[in-house]
């Protein structure tokens, strides 16, 4: 009898423990959302360290500390933490799937490509993996099983531009460009008001050298995002091909004068050069 008190009153204050434990891990986590709602990052990663450490068996802070040391750019130690909370709870499908986009920052490609699969294996309708793991199929040198990978995330959800656009850019790296312009055309008729899908299109169309409808298409992107300074350089191109020169130097120096970063900075100049010597 006396052993049986002695073991139930063991087990209640190892509940207690646990129950504490949890109690500051949820606390520490709150404190952190709190300070990341701010903008303070540096300290909301130490409150969730505390929380880490306060229940080192919560998979659920081992994935927000990961999350929160991803957006400072500290992968590494980032997949350490995604990785015990997939080892914590094996099913856990937001911490397998930053634990993919985490290798893929640092290049371990099939790493992340592992991940993908293996949510996929655990819900075959998880869109985001199927769209995640079509671009490092991608990267990989498989353009065919990127191709499936997209098709299947839009098949999923048929409102994921970002797929649209990726398996666009996968047609266009195998010059099949018909296929590329079929897929944006679709993604047009899903959001209209992006200015990204008629910028890509008006690309693939200077590719093709159907000059007019690459300027109809770079012209409607420059009137959506006026400041996207890589649409105005396409334009120039455009122009320049069909032979409207004058436009397009305008459309380049206007590009200069918003600052381009020094790689497209460096591009446009090329052009100016290259139409002043014509």
């Amino acid at each position: 009898m006396r052993k049986t008190i002695l073991l139930i009153a063991l087990v209640a204050v190892v509940v207690s423990l646990a129950l504490s434990c949890g109690r500051n891990a949820e606390r520490y986590t709150k404190s952190g959302n709190e300070y990341l709602k701010k903008g303070q990052l540096d300290k909301a990663i130490d409150q969730y360290q505390k929380a880490v450490k306060a229940d080192p068996d919560n998979p659920e802070a081992e994935n927000t500390l990961g999350t929160a040391l991803s957006m400072r750019g500290e992968f590494v130690p980032a997949i350490e933490h995604f990785k015990r909370a997939v080892a914590l709870r094996a099913v856990f499908i937001e911490a397998r799937y930053n634990l993919g986009r985490a290798l893929t920052e640092t290049g371990d490609l099939p790493g992340a490509l592992g991940e993908y699969q293996k949510i996929i294996q655990i819900d075959s309708t998880y869109s985001l993996a199927y769209l995640s793991a079509g671009g490092v199929l991608a990267r990989l040198g498989q353009p065919e099983r990127s191709v499936e990978a997209y098709k299947r995330a839009l098949s999923f959800d048929p409102s994921l531009i970002q797929a649209y656009m990726n398996l666009a850019a996968v047609y266009v790296g195998m010059k099949n460009y018909g296929e590329a312009v079929k897929i944006l055309a679709e993604a047009r008729a899903r959001n209209p008001q992006s200015a990204d899908i008629p910028s890509m299109a008006g690309r693939i169309a200077i590719l093709q050298r159907d000059l007019p409808t690459a300027i109809s298409l770079l012209e409607e992107a420059n009137k959506l995002n006026p400041q996207n300074l890589v649409t105005k350089n396409d334009l120039g191109t455009a122009l320049m091909l069909a032979g409207r020169k004058e436009e397009a130097i305008r459309q380049w120096e206007d590009v200069l004068a918003m600052n381009p970063d020094p790689t497209l900075e460096q591009a446009v100049k090329q052009n100016l050069a290259r139409a002043a010597a014509q």
